[in-house]
């Protein structure tokens, strides 16, 4: 809670100089100050934890004459991400797209999904502007999962340059450039990065160690023996000329980002986060799995592929199997998996095939199961020979098994809505190069967004839907309501959790716009009303409001239910958050550690439009919240440089500790550019009562100071982070 000694009619009626606290000052830039009320930052340094991004996408080649494609954007791989952001665009147009991440945010992930189910994926290094161009319908190859980010010029405690003979490192962070060629013995912590032509006759990892092993971009190397049987240990490759010359073990965490050769077999023995390829990986004996296994794009084996009991295979992109593959643990297909002679899928064990999953075999032996383990679509296992399906085997889900020279022995169990068919259709993708049956585009609604593309097939004024933060996450909001006097920054007198749904149609015009809130803490005696203003969007291009909690008298309305009175559409979500809570009794609320915890209510709005509104004006720039101060209508907070609306009382702005200056479109800001209000793109742990957010959370000044380029994850529950005890 905010200290309450300069109450709000002081504010109010009294003079400056009666009320306003004297700020301190940093006196040494280059130190880290004291607390908050020493931060210091300059005006272009908003606070965001957020980043907006634009982006311009363009699909080049379609299958047929005007096209239509949808484009996804993932925060990760997208098996395993949140979608951000959707849009619709014809083959040979400009898809304009602006969204916005968590700076944290290193990699984004665009996904084209063709009118026949085809689906390619980039991945492009966030920034303020991007450009996505697919030049080919079917061939685009998927670039490798990550960078480095490092080189062997900056932050190297030794450097060993064209160096040869045997080296023993236990610490520090140590370079090797020009040419190399020794052991390496690896102990300790220490950490060692190539970034040259390196010929290794072994590299050996002591038992004891938790040592990294860097093999940086454009380096090549030879790896003649390999002994790393320590699971503490790590091992990342960026190199697109890694060879290893022998049979390897894996016992440590090992990740391939690059192209890499094993000139022998291939044990995985790892735990997690296990073996994982997110590049180019040939293996020419064979592969044994006997723990984890996570292939995120291309993996060939040139003779068998053998997953033992108790282990595990996720399979993201493409496998390739020359000889044998059994399957003796569990494996989840996501994607394209070869095997050019008998797959086998051994009793009690379950092979699980993905919504647009291929298994393509030669010949086939079911004594487990195979489950068709999705809710949307068909995956296909297609045998060119012989299907063997056993006594005590299962095919269930929605699978389908073709063999197109009928099926050699049926002694299993088929539960429907698993088939013997062949009336799938996968379109040949980035990681699936063999694709299966033929694409009927089928269209149920007439809008040009082919079913499979579309959140409302039966629907021709809907085709998707965008969210803010993301479909499964909720951003939130941290206000210190003593505005223009400046509170004890513990952002906690009102915290609301929020996300932003967008129906739009197939021009990628907004046709809806839902918003959910959570009224999560109030660690204030003051009773704030919330609602936001839409910046480019006019009252009478509003339709209708509803699911507004409105309970007082000091508000009016339009019509439509947007405040009336206001040159922007200004929407209010509730007047007072008492009707969307449940006190249990103390002061505040879920603010107080000691105290019990309150329970909040789901407030669910709808906001509709008199005709469809272009994207670009809803945006989550355009979004901008703010609280109504103790039932005061001109008492208005926003966050940092957003534009008060109409109805504040603009007196107060630049008054007491506020340093608001329209000329120069600063806005919510105290003298040292510190904030009044807070967002975090995340459901946020926001601090205990009385506890200062960087009391709470180690690393804010530092990211602060920054001007958000270090610790951009600052609020995440990270090791050293936080502060459990000043967290409610």
């Amino acid at each position: 809670m905010a200290n309450r000694v300069l109450p709000l009619l002081c504010i109010l009626f009294i003079g400056i100089t009666a009320c306003q606290k004297e700020q301190a000052s940093t006196n040494e830039e280059t130190a880290l100050p004291d607390n908050m009320y020493d931060l210091k930052v300059t005006n272009t340094f908003d606070f965001k934890s957020t980043r907006d991004i634009k982006m311009r996408v363009r699909i080049e080649n379609a299958n047929y004459k005007g096209e239509i494609y949808r484009v996804n954007v993932y925060d990760d791989f997208p098996t395993i991400a949140n979608l951000i952001s959707s849009a619709i665009v014809t083959a040979g147009d400009d898809l304009e797209l602006s969204f916005r991440i968590p700076s944290s945010l290193g990699d984004i992930y665009i996904e084209k999904v063709s009118s026949f189910g085809a689906r390619e994926l980039q991945r492009l290094e966030s920034a303020d502007y991007l450009a996505a161009t697919f030049k080919q319908s079917s061939t685009l190859q998927l670039k490798r999962m990550t960078g480095s980010g490092l080189d062997c010029t900056t932050g190297c405690s030794t450097t060993y340059n064209n160096y040869s003979g045997n080296l023993s490192l236990s610490s520090g962070s140590i370079c090797i450039t020009g040419t190399y060629s020794g052991k390496l013995t690896l102990s300790g912590s220490v950490v060692v990065r190539i970034c040259g032509t390196a010929n290794i006759s072994k590299l050996e990892y002591d038992n004891n160690s938790t040592a990294t092993m860097y093999f940086l971009e454009n380096s090549i190397i030879i790896l003649n023996d390999l002994d790393m049987k320590n699971s503490n240990t790590l091992l990342l490759n960026f190199s697109d000329s890694l060879k290893v010359t022998s049979n390897i073990d894996i016992v440590g965490q090992f990740t391939n980002n690059g192209k890499m050769s094993i000139h022998g077999n291939l044990k995985i023995k790892n735990q997690n986060p296990g073996f994982v390829n997110s590049g180019q990986l040939y293996v020419e004996d064979d592969l044994e799995v006997e723990n984890k296994l996570i292939n995120n794009y291309s993996l060939y084996t040139n003779k068998k592929i053998n997953v033992k009991n108790g282990a595990s295979v996720t399979n993201n992109c493409e496998l390739f199997s020359v000889a044998d593959f059994e399957n003796d643990g569990t494996f989840l297909n996501y994607g394209y998996v070869k095997c050019y002679a008998l797959a086998k899928i051994k009793s009690g064990k379950t092979f699980f095939n993905y919504d647009g999953a291929l298994l393509s075999t030669e010949d086939i032996e079911i004594s487990g199961t195979i489950d068709g383990s999705s809710t949307s679509g068909l995956s296909t296992v297609k045998v060119a020979d012989n299907t063997n399906f056993k006594s005590g085997a299962e095919i269930k889900g929605n699978v389908e098994l073709c063999d197109s020279t009928g099926v050699n022995s049926n002694n299993g169990t088929l539960t429907s809505p698993a088939a013997f068919a062949c009336a799938n259709y996968i379109a040949t993708s980035a990681c699936n190069p063999e694709g299966f049956g033929s694409a009927t585009v089928n269209d149920s609604d007439g809008d040009g967004v082919a079913n499979n593309m579309d959140d409302y097939p039966n629907d021709a004024s809907r085709a998707y839907t965008s969210y803010y933060p993301s479909a499964s996450s909720y951003s939130t909001l941290g206000f210190e309501d003593l505005w223009p006097s400046q509170g004890d920054f513990d952002f906690n007198d009102l915290v609301i959790s929020y996300q932003v749904k967008q129906v739009l149609n197939a021009s990628n015009d907004v046709v809806e716009f839902y918003s959910t809130y959570f009224v999560r803490a109030i660690g204030a005696s003051y009773d704030n009303g919330f609602g936001f203003q839409l910046d480019d969007i006019t009252p009478s291009e509003i339709a209708n409001i509803t699911g507004q909690s409105i309970s007082k008298n000091y508000l009016s309305f339009n019509s439509n239910k947007t405040e009336s009175g206001q040159n922007k559409a200004v929407i209010i979500v509730y007047d007072s958050p008492e009707p969307l809570i449940n006190r249990v009794g103390g002061s505040m609320f879920n603010t107080i550690k000691t105290n019990g915890t309150g329970t909040y209510d789901t407030l669910n709005l709808y906001v509709s439009f008199t005709n469809p509104m272009a994207s670009s004006k809803l945006s989550p720039s355009k979004f901008n919240p703010f609280i109504m101060v103790n039932g005061q209508r001109g008492v208005e907070l926003h966050l940092p440089d957003m534009i008060p609306t109409t109805k504040v009382n603009s007196q107060l702005l630049g008054t007491f500790d506020d340093d608001s200056n329209p000329t120069l479109n600063k806005f919510y800001r105290t003298k040292n550019n510190l904030p009044f209000v807070i967002e975090v793109p995340a459901t946020f742990d926001y601090p205990a009562e009385k506890a200062s957010i960087s009391d709470a959370y180690s690393y804010f000044i530092n990211w602060a100071v920054s001007e958000g380029v270090n610790y951009k994850n600052w609020y995440e529950n990270v090791s050293g982070y936080r502060n459990a005890n000043k967290i409610y």
